[in-house]
């Protein structure tokens, strides 16, 4: 996997890289997308189905990436990935949308990733 010894390297060598937080309401996709995230050399990938399960996390962790998933309505992805932002600035934000849902993404602050498209594009713009 070139992809991951290059993520390694930025990251210091053979050590684990960076924290990853994980938001999504569906468990298949969130549990899939972790088990992704691990073998491609993460240590540490937290998921939580809701926001307030995530808003608990940024309290109490550091993470690097936070990982949103957005769906209709996308105020609630938006306010979280705010706050994310506000708690965590270090933290890298990227919106997890479906590809029926891109269209409505007006408002790009933080980097989309199409979660039809996840594990081809994430890793490369992490």
């Amino acid at each position: 996997m070139k992809c991951r010894q290059n993520l390694a390297k930025t990251f210091g060598g053979n050590n684990p890289l960076p924290a990853i937080l994980v938001c999504d309401r569906d468990t298949a996709f969130r549990e899939a997308l972790r088990n992704f995230l691990l073998a491609a050399g993460y240590a540490q990938v937290e998921v939580t189905a809701t926001v307030q399960e995530a808003l608990a996390r940024l309290r109490r962790e550091r993470y690097r990436h936070v990982l949103i998933g957005i769906s209709r309505p996308f105020l609630v992805g938006r306010r979280l990935a705010t706050i994310a932002q506000r708690r965590q600035p270090e933290a890298k934000i990227f919106f997890l949308v479906g590809a029926k849902d891109q269209p409505f993404i007006k408002d790009a602050s933080f980097e989309t990733v199409i979660k039809e498209y996840v594990y081809s594009n994430l890793l490369a713009v992490m």
